[in-house]
């Protein structure tokens, strides 16, 4: 990447501020945490999150210090940190609710806008500028490849699980309160338990932090709500008194 795009997020020094582009962040943070970290802070405060108030953001931010030291070559020079990482990490999902398994693959600019609970199994895969609001499950145990695969730009809603080996693609949308169990394809967006599709478009430049729009479902006319009641009141009689039988 030349010069002038690490321009516009700022030289690669310690200071964590950067300037957040959701489309090229991806691509300028490649494999670094560190870079990564950086991504999800200035994430936090474009979005108006205090970033030093926020047990979330501590919680990600354990999170890639811990990435950093488990990737590490010389891991015995990690064992102190890694020492204290866990600790500090215990501590933290005590007061937030929020665990993260060390082991997780999880793209920059993540946005966890509320507190816990909220789960991340340790072979969750998750892409850039997604969001995971409160009370969200991804993976429930296991071992191996059996971790859900989750697209860039994927917003999920709160109350909501993502079980199993499945996949959402890049700008997903899954509605609050709702159970993935099976794949959502690109640009898709999934309600219920178990999820299904409805129909959704999003506005052009919209990003994954903006909801999209979903197709109202048809409603009923009224004539047919009658109809279908009257015929289950027939069995009954007139204001569901029982039948009179005839001797």
């Amino acid at each position: 990447m030349g010069n002038s795009e690490l321009s516009k997020f700022g030289k690669p020094q310690i200071a964590l501020s950067v300037k957040y582009s959701s489309e090229t962040i991806k691509a300028w943070v490649g494999e670094s945490q560190w870079r990564a970290l950086r991504a999800d802070f200035a994430r936090f405060k474009e979005n108006g999150r205090a970033c030093w108030g926020s047990g979330s953001f501590w919680v990600l931010a354990i999170f890639r210090f811990q990435t950093i030291a488990e990737r590490s070559e010389k891991l015995w020079l990690w064992l102190p940190a890694r020492i204290l990482l866990t600790v500090l990490k215990k501590l933290l999902t005590v007061f937030t609710h929020i665990s993260i398994g060390v082991g997780a693959q999880i793209g920059p600019g993540l946005l966890l806008p509320d507190t816990g609970p909220l789960r991340i199994h340790r072979t969750a895969k998750i892409g850039a500028d997604c969001v995971l609001q409160g009370t969200v499950t991804i993976g429930a145990g296991g071992d191996g490849n059996d971790g859900a695969t989750i697209g860039d730009h994927v917003t999920i809603g709160c109350h909501s699980s993502v079980i199993g080996r499945v996949a959402i693609g890049d700008n997903g949308y899954i509605a609050p309160c709702s159970l993935v169990l099976s794949d959502i394809p690109a640009g898709a967006a999934a309600i219920g338990v178990p999820a299904r599709l409805i129909p959704m478009k999003r506005p052009a430049g919209s990003r994954a932090s903006e909801l999209p729009i979903l197709a109202e479902p048809a409603r009923p006319s009224y004539m047919a709500v009658k109809a279908v009641a009257l015929t289950a009141a027939q069995p009954f009689g007139v204001l569901g008194e029982a039948p009179k039988h005839s001797s």
